[in-house]
């Protein structure tokens, strides 16, 4: 079965945000399988200090009477927006808490309705009074108990089937994870992270998303989910989403076949002294850790797994290569039109890694979009903004403004790529990458650049492994694998659980 990937949790001008709905799904179209716009709806215990909070409650409330007034219109558009078989939407709000920690309800259907409580469990029941089946979800999970971290006494699998572990939150799977918390929220704290409510026996996989209020779902580098599913419907996409058949991942489309004694991610398994552990990872630049987490009631480790090591030499064959556009000068905007094509070659597929590149009043329609591709050659538009890292304080760890693409390729000695844009034509050999990128600032020092990155063979962006795999003698367990590229994109495979 295939991989489809979007971005379940993201917010636009419906609630607090920037974006019109019907732009933000357009721009999730693009580049996304499938999106959910998610509203900020309530907050039964939102703290109430006007001497302290007075900006962030108007705030908060404003964006709660703002989604009252249009959750009709945003669930009628997202209804309109899902296609099956080409891009499915899901509708969702957000219900947040200090003592539970911040949830979001999904629903497979298109006119749900918003509903508050006092507890997760009492949302979840009140949903279910009225007749709308929902998986009520936690995020950013990470932040202390009290505080909008996760309440894991409260916890629910059948209600959770899935916790978020990243967004541009940083990552909640554990102290040793990169990408910690830097949100003026606070830290992240072990009692309240993902690896923590595993180790108390709860069963649940893994979702990523950007949580972003720029209307940008998908934003490459802050969060995607990856569900394993036969079609790309909603129905579908419901069942594996329940059933805990996800990947999430930091951008990168990860391809993951991820198994035990046969049975895929997110499964149940009998315990047996010796069992078949399969793990295949594809990614899009070089893998360079690929990681298993074993763990039981009492505790749980971290086991290292090789990798291929990384040479300049060229292997014919398949080939991943990122060309990256953008950087400049401060608050500078560059747009590009590309056509990237393969001579003597196979062009055999492009992923996209777009991000988002600012709101002006005259945006209207998606500017990052994908015009032509075939097996020759890829046609592309978008817009990349300076790289905010640096510039302003307290940016987010992943948050360049580049725009790139990824082209898979198969190529030989006699491959070329002939790429053409604004103010850059380059006729380059792949064989010549093998070694190293190339590129060029088009208008000098602190203009815009292109950048095609080193040419990646197939043994190091893909990773093949099995073993016969021994667990403890405990009465149940759990494995999961965590992998990451050279660029620092990074994923994880949702647990198998063994008993």
């Amino acid at each position: 079965m295939p991989w489809y990937w979007g971005d379940l949790h993201n917010h636009c001008s419906v609630s607090y945000g920037q974006g019109v709905p019907s732009l933000v799904l357009a721009q999730a179209a693009e580049h996304l399988d499938f999106c959910s716009i998610t509203g900020h709806a309530f907050w039964p215990d939102m703290p109430m200090d006007l001497t302290y909070q007075d900006d962030f409650i108007g705030m908060h409330l404003g964006g709660f009477a703002k989604l009252q007034h249009y959750w009709p219109h945003l669930t009628k558009q997202l209804a309109d927006a899902n296609q099956p078989g080409h891009f499915v939407t899901l509708p969702s709000y957000e219900w947040h808490s200090m003592a539970f920690g911040d949830h979001n309800c999904y629903f497979n259907c298109d006119d749900p309705p918003l509903v508050n409580a006092s507890d997760p469990g009492s949302l979840d029941e009140e949903l279910r009074t009225l007749g709308f089946a929902a998986m009520v979800l936690p995020h950013h999970i990470g932040y202390s108990r009290g505080h909008r971290g996760l309440n894991w006494d409260a916890f629910d699998a059948v209600r959770s089937p899935l916790v978020e572990i990243f967004s541009n939150h940083g990552c909640g799977e554990a102290d040793d994870a990169y990408y910690d918390y830097y949100h003026s929220m606070g830290a992240r704290l072990s009692n309240s992270m993902v690896r923590h409510g595993l180790t108390l026996g709860h069963r649940f996989g893994f979702i990523a998303s950007t949580d972003s209020h720029d209307g940008y779902p998908g934003h490459y580098g802050h969060g995607r989910t990856g569900i394993f599913t036969d079609h790309l419907d909603r129905s579908s996409l419901w069942s594996s989403l329940q059933n805990r058949r996800t990947v999430a991942s930091t951008g990168p489309r990860f391809e993951v076949d991820f198994s035990l004694d046969n049975q895929p991610l997110g499964s149940i398994v009998s315990r047996r002294e010796q069992m078949m552990l399969c793990a295949d990872v594809v990614g899009n630049a070089p893998i360079n850790a690929v990681e298993l987490v074993v763990g039981n009631d009492h505790g749980w480790r971290v086991r290292q797994l090789p990798v291929a090591d990384l040479i300049s030499e060229f292997i014919p064959g398949r080939q991943k290569i990122k060309i990256e556009l953008g950087w400049g000068f401060d608050r500078q905007r560059s747009t590009w039109h590309v056509d990237a094509s393969v001579e003597n070659g196979h062009l055999l597929g492009v992923e996209p890694c777009f991000r988002y590149s600012g709101y002006g009043s005259e945006r209207s329609e998606p500017r990052e979009k994908i015009l032509v591709c075939d097996e020759r050659h890829v046609t592309y538009i978008c817009e990349a903004i300076a790289n905010p890292a640096g510039l302003i304080a307290g940016t987010h760890f992943n948050s360049g403004g580049t725009q790139a693409i990824v082209l898979d390729i198969d190529a030989d000695e006699k491959t070329n790529i002939n790429i053409v844009c604004d103010q850059y034509c380059s006729k380059i050999r792949v064989a010549d990458l093998a070694s190293g990128s190339i590129g060029a600032s088009v208008s000098g020092f602190i203009s815009p650049s292109v950048k095609i990155h080193r040419a990646v063979p197939e043994r190091e962006f893909s990773f093949r492994y099995q073993q016969m795999f021994r667990p403890e003698k405990s009465d149940r367990g759990y494995i999961y694998l965590r992998f990451r590229q050279v660029d620092g994109q990074q994923g994880w495979a949702s647990p198998i659980w063994f008993e």
